[in-house]
C-alpha cells in the first residue's frame, strides 16, 4: 500500500507539472501575441490597427510611450539615443476588410517645449517652463505643418477638412498594411550654463474607412473626387 500510494503522489505531481507548464507556455505565447498587436479601433463596421513603432517595436496600450490619460502615442523630439526617437518613428495601419474599402487619415499632433533652469536661487526656484511649439508646413513629403514625413508609398489627395485621403482602393478579404509615416525631423532644443530644453510630441490619429462605393455619401465629398 505504501508503494502504491508513493506511486500516486509522484503520478499527480508529475501531472501538476505538466499542466503548470503548459499554461505557462500558453501565457506566454498569449503575451507574446499581444504585444505584436498595434492599436485596435473601430471605424463604423471595420476594425482598424494602428502599427505605431520605433525601431521595429510597436507601440500597444500598455507601453511606456503610449499616454493613457492623453490616449496619445509620445514621440521624444530631440534625444536621437531615445528609444521613442521622432527619427525611429513609423506608423503603418493595418486593416482587413470584408468588403472593397476606402481610407482617409488625419494625425493629430501636439509638440510641447519643457525649459528647465539650471543652479536656481533653492528660496526662489523656477519651476519648468512649458510652451506649444508650432510646426510650419513644409510641402510634400511632410505632413501639413508638422515635421512627419509620409512613406512615398502613401500616395493621397487632400481636402479642405484636414483628412488625408489614401487614393487607392482597399481589396476586400485580404489583409493590407498601409505605410503612412516613414519617420520625421528633430526638434532642435538649446543647452547652455542656464537652462536645458526637452521636447515631445503627442500623437494621436482620426481614421475613417469606408464602403468605397459609398465615400461620397458617407464622408459629403464629390463622387469624382479621386479622379478629379
Amino acid at each position: 500500500m505504501m508503494k502504491i500510494g508513493r506511486y500516486r503522489f509522484w503520478m499527480s505531481l508529475t501531472s501538476f507539472i505538466l499542466i503548470f507548464l503548459t499554461s505557462l507556455i500558453a501565457l506566454y505565447a498569449y503575451f507574446q501575441i499581444q504585444e505584436d498587436h498595434g492599436i485596435i479601433i473601430s471605424s463604423g463596421e471595420f476594425d482598424v490597427e494602428i502599427l505605431a513603432s520605433f525601431d521595429g517595436v510597436i507601440v500597444n496600450l500598455e507601453s511606456e510611450y503610449y499616454d493613457h490619460d492623453k490616449q496619445k502615442l509620445i514621440v521624444n523630439m530631440f534625444d536621437e539615443n531615445a528609444d521613442n526617437y521622432v527619427g525611429k518613428l513609423k506608423i503603418d495601419i493595418k486593416v482587413e476588410p470584408v468588403i472593397a474599402a476606402r481610407l482617409r487619415v488625419k494625425i493629430k499632433q501636439e509638440t510641447e517645449l519643457i525649459r528647465y533652469y539650471i543652479d536656481q536661487n533653492p528660496e526662489n526656484p523656477i519651476p519648468p517652463l512649458k510652451e506649444a511649439v508650432y510646426h510650419s508646413d513644409q510641402g510634400y513629403p511632410y505632413y501639413p505643418f508638422s515635421p512627419l514625413r509620409f512613406d512615398p508609398t502613401f500616395t493621397i489627395k487632400q481636402n479642405d477638412d484636414g483628412f488625408m485621403y489614401y487614393d487607392q482602393i482597399i481589396p476586400k478579404s485580404s489583409e493590407t498594411i498601409i505605410p503612412v509615416i516613414e519617420y520625421g525631423d528633430p526638434y532642435t532644443i538649446r543647452v547652455n550654463s542656464v537652462l536645458y530644453e526637452e521636447c515631445y510630441m503627442y500623437i494621436d490619429i482620426d481614421l475613417d474607412i469606408v464602403q468605397a462605393n459609398r465615400f461620397s455619401e458617407v464622408w459629403g465629398i464629390s463622387d469624382t473626387f479621386y479622379i478629379d
